[in-house]
């Protein structure tokens, strides 16, 4: 093997880039940027990543639950052996089983679950409100 000087490379020795370049070969990699960025673009888009997506209540459903919230409280659900928490410890807002009552305390003071009840405490759009918003009348 020949020693070649490589620009990116202080002294000198062969490196496989530029032994690569010296046989003839292209380089490996290419424009670093577009070959990290190209893979990841319209990802969360895709059909087959909607259709594996799993689904939660919509909003509109969670703003029902919470006007009886006295279903979902500990005793009054039934037992489900294959849930957390034996199907008991539920957070209405987020549509999400807990294994005990702390945990289920602690994720009530996270930001997303915060979130979640600011949103469902406001009233869901209906039909009638958006048919009003593009100027159709209701006679």
């Amino acid at each position: 093997l020949k020693q070649i000087l490589c620009r990116s490379c202080v002294f000198i020795s062969v490196c496989r880039p530029t032994l690569n370049m010296a046989k003839g070969g292209k380089k490996k990699g290419g424009n670093r940027k577009h070959a990290r960025t190209k893979d990841k673009n319209h990802t969360k888009t895709r059909a087959s990543v909607i259709a594996t997506k799993k689904r939660t209540k919509d909003i509109d459903q969670v703003h029902d639950d919470l006007k009886v919230p006295e279903k979902f409280k500990p005793g009054v659900l039934e037992r489900d052996e294959d849930l957390p928490g034996m199907g008991q410890f539920y957070c209405i807002a987020c549509a999400r089983f807990f294994q005990t009552a702390e945990i289920k305390a602690v994720h009530e003071k996270s930001k997303l679950h915060k979130r979640r009840m600011q949103k469902a405490k406001d009233t869901p759009h209906t039909q009638r409100d958006a048919e009003m918003a593009a100027g159709m009348t209701h006679e």
